[in-house]
């Protein structure tokens, strides 16, 4: 996004400037919402989530109308989401304990965001909150908070890998 970001101010595109940080601003909004909530009662709400996707859409999506290459942006948004809730829909349905269907709508949601930046974001986005969410687990199983066998909230991860591949 800082590419982005840059690009449009130099181009002053100002409606694509608009549309991407009102984009931005919806993800930390709706991403602080959701990750305080999954640390604090293990699930992410359906009202954040669904916000969280709406906004990035509508917003994006002006930013699809505003950009030179505006279907690209569209197809890679639209085939982003789609491709991340399979993901996690996939690991949802192999492992039933483990991931829940709050994160599988979180991943459709991120998806969109990383997707409208290309699919190497997206797949950046998706590598990024499984090493975060690993990371995360191996240090509060080293400092004594969590066994192997403990159940962590995994919708923070997750938007901290989105978050790390949107700033590159």
């Amino acid at each position: 996004m800082p590419s982005v970001l840059a690009e449009t101010v130099r181009e002053g595109n100002w409606l694509l400037l608009a549309a991407v940080v009102a984009a931005l601003a919806v993800f930390v909004v709706c991403g602080t919402a959701l990750a305080v909530t999954d640390v604090r009662e293990h699930r992410l709400p359906n009202l954040w989530t669904g916000r969280l996707a709406a906004g990035g859409a509508v917003a994006l999506g002006l930013g699809c109308l505003a950009s030179d290459v505006g279907w690209t942006r569209f197809w890679g948004m639209a085939g982003g989401g789609a491709a991340y809730l399979a993901l996690m829909l996939v690991l949802h349905l192999l492992s039933r304990t483990g991931m829940g269907m709050g994160d599988v709508k979180l991943g459709g949601a991120l998806g969109l965001y990383a997707g409208w930046l290309g699919w190497d974001h997206l797949a950046g986005a998706v590598v990024l909150g499984f090493v975060a969410g690993g990371v995360l687990a191996l240090v509060l199983v080293v400092v004594r908070r969590a066994t192997p066998s403990s159940h962590l909230p995994f919708g923070p991860a997750m938007l901290l890998g989105t978050a790390l591949a949107l700033l590159a």
